[in-house]
């Protein structure tokens, strides 16, 4: 019988896998991952901290120490110099060993980068996050930040099949973070599974207050019918209706409601918010290097240059009611929590499109925690996944409601494409 590896064994096999895997997923910035560094910071690391030795990504407009944030941008890196992220810094001083970069659409907005799908390496990953959830499906990473303003943390993670959480607005600090939308940003996490999630957001969100795993009473689950829900395409929803009815009457009270009379104009706004603040980061870069900047960053840009002040003081008001609507509709139905699929397709074919936000916007725009885990593949491998949307604030809450639903209707660690000869597969 062979003995116990030891964690510089451990750590070795990891290491050797990702260089033999990285080639195929490309989820790391080209020269971030070094092994030798990771067995160095490894070895000299402090074994009783509490995210001792998990191996920690990064997406490239997150500042860290040692490594150049290029923003899969081809204009110079020295424009996006900064401090570490203060992020970064709580993860790193809890124990976690940064792993790399990871690698990122162009400013987080949606001209793609190299990074393939893990499960199915014929598909995209998703975005703009892209190469934080791949690293954490692959097995590269335990853990990896990203960020989101549309869906660019929750539908990546649900098109990898990973376990992804973005807070509630403000919850986690933005700084040594290039922004994209001040007003609709939040830093995210991926996690390989639930219990490594539940380990690290005390250690990343601001205020934490450990609660009681037992979510009590059932808790009342809202379905948001209606324009929203109609998104979805029939097998997204016939999943999904699969999925619920596992949990109605077992482990919680499902409630449906109507979301809202048309969600393409929730979604318009908060699109126009987010792409004239990313103007406004970008205006003096913008000037100088505009041809620099990939078409759909471009697009983004030149839509953003076109809003007023006017228009967009208006939009902000509107997402002020909005967000204040929200909360009002969830504590009228008493709902604490919505689910909902993660996205209305699976994760699209190729790796030329990061997806299709519109099931993700709006949590973004009200500044809703969302958590979400997989609940099955296809037969291509490709996974179904559930957000789960709590109230403003009760990120804590959301984790236990998230937590026990899980255990109803989650899966475990899914096959990845070269252990599961799928279409991709390097079986």
């Amino acid at each position: 019988m062979r003995s116990q590896r030891t964690r510089p064994e451990v750590m070795k096999e990891r290491v050797t896998y990702i260089s033999t895997y990285e080639p195929d997923v490309q989820a790391f910035i080209g020269g971030t991952f070094d092994s030798a560094r990771v067995l160095d910071a490894s070895a000299r690391s402090d074994q009783n901290t509490d995210l001792a030795g998990l191996l920690l990504g990064a997406k490239d407009i997150i500042n860290v120490d040692q490594f150049p944030t290029r923003c899969g941008s081809d204009l110079p890196e020295h424009l996006f110099k900064g401090p570490q992220a203060s992020c970064v810094t709580r993860l790193l001083n809890a124990g976690a060993i940064m792993a790399g970069k990871t690698v990122t659409a162009e400013f987080a907005v949606s001209d793609p980068g190299p990074t393939r799908n893990p499960r199915n390496l014929d598909h995209t990953p998703g975005g703009s996050s892209s190469g934080s959830a791949a690293a954490v499906a692959a097995g590269f990473c335990d853990i990896a930040l990203g960020t989101q303003t549309s869906g660019s943390v929750i539908r990546p993670a649900g098109y990898c099949g990973v376990v992804g959480y973005k807070p509630s607005f403000g919850r986690v600090a933005l700084d040594g973070v290039l922004p994209y939308s001040k007003s609709m940003d939040h830093i995210g996490l991926f996690a390989k599974d639930m219990p490594t999630l539940a380990a690290t957001l005390p250690i990343l969100v601001s205020d934490w207050q450990n609660a009681n795993n037992d979510p009590g009473n059932k808790p009342v689950i809202g379905v948001p019918r209606g324009s929203y829900l109609d998104l979805a395409k029939p097998h997204i929803r016939a999943q999904f209706e699969t999925s619920i009815r596992t949990i109605e009457g077992i482990g919680c009270k499902l409630k449906p409601v109507i979301l809202c009379e048309d969600i393409a104009v929730h979604n318009d706004t908060h699109d126009l918010i987010a792409n004239a603040e990313l103007y406004q980061v970008h205006k003096a870069w913008f000037k100088d290097y505009r041809e620099v900047y990939k078409p759909k960053s471009r697009e983004a840009l030149e839509f953003g240059q076109n809003v007023s002040k006017a228009i967009l003081t208006e939009s902000l008001k509107q997402a002020q009611r909005v967000q204040f609507w929200m909360r009002q509709l969830m504590a009228e139905h008493a709902i604490d929590a919505w689910i909902a699929p993660v996205a209305p397709d699976l994760a699209p074919e190729g790796i030329t499109s990061t997806g299709d936000f519109r099931m993700n916007a709006i949590w973004s725009y009200t500044g809703l925690p969302v958590i979400t885990f997989p609940t099955g593949t296809n037969d291509r491998n490709l996974p179904y996944s559930v957000q789960i949307i709590g109230r403003f604030g009760q990120d804590e809450t959301l984790l236990n409601i998230s937590r026990h639903i899980h255990q109803l209707i989650g899966v475990g660690e899914l096959p990845l494409a070269w252990s599961s000869g799928v279409p991709g597969s390097r079986k």
